[in-house]
């Protein structure tokens, strides 16, 4: 079995384990209710061998406007031989006049399994809100073995919604992800994975190489994207979702 076995918590962030069902869940909680310019959120998570582990959050996390420095979220996942690790927070709400600065890195063996999800919303659609102004960038670095296989990195700055309406970034999306696979199993694993995409709404495409599989969505509607990783993520862990997320 899997289990707690050590637990760090300081400010507003708290980490809870669920008996809700047969996988290993833990839930990260804001207690803050979202973030905004300056606040920082570090994450660093240990996975023992041959152990299974998924991480969410409560609900999506809010940025809200910065007046001056970004917000920070800083991830660093590190697994041991066998190990199995799904990171999926749900939705990241960029606000108007919002900064966030966030990054992953992760280091693993070629023994083990990361599965990872990151998923934002550019403004409050509900609201119609656009991003006339605020700064997002998203860096993604994977070791395996010691050695970088995945490197990722997503910038925009200013007038995001403007920059998002233009065939070549985004044809006016309003909500982006982007899942990443590292496993022995990734490239096996790509045929299913379209399949289970093959009738998604939002605009959506994989490719698999050198034991890494990466999924890319957009769409107008964020629940067009959020559909389609749904779909993806149960496709890929071959297990139903947490319960969370159906809150």
């Amino acid at each position: 079995m899997t289990r707690l076995v050590d637990r760090f918590e300081t400010g507003g962030l708290r980490l809870r384990i669920p008996n809700a069902g047969g996988e290993c869940d833990a839930v990260l909680l804001n207690t803050a209710g979202g973030m905004t310019g300056g606040d920082e959120n570090r994450f660093a998570f240990s996975v023992g061998a041959e152990a299974r582990i998924r991480i969410t959050t409560q609900s999506a996390e809010k940025i809200y406007k910065a007046d001056h420095a970004p917000a920070v979220v800083a991830t660093d996942l590190t697994l041991e031989d066998g190990a199995s690790l799904t990171w999926m927070p749900q939705e990241t709400i960029l606000f108007d006049g919002s900064g966030l600065s966030r990054t992953l890195n992760a280091e693993m063996p070629a023994s083990a399994s990361l599965l990872i999800l990151e998923m934002t919303v550019l403004g409050r659609v509900a609201r119609g809100e656009r991003l006339t102004s605020g700064a997002f960038r998203d860096r993604r670095r994977i070791r395996r073995d010691g050695r970088l296989v995945f490197a990722d990195d997503v910038r925009l700055a200013g007038d995001i919604s403007s920059v998002m309406t233009k065939p070549v970034t985004g044809a006016g999306a309003r909500a982006i992800a982007t899942l990443l696979y590292v496993s022995p199993e990734a490239e096996g694993r790509l045929e299913s994975l379209r399949a289970a995409l093959s009738e998604a709404k939002a605009d959506c495409g994989a490719s698999a190489w050198n034991g890494l599989l990466v999924a890319r969505f957009a769409a107008r509607d964020p629940l067009d994207v959020r559909r389609a990783v749904v779909a993806a993520l149960q496709r890929l862990s071959q297990t139903e979702m947490p319960k969370i997320w159906s809150i």
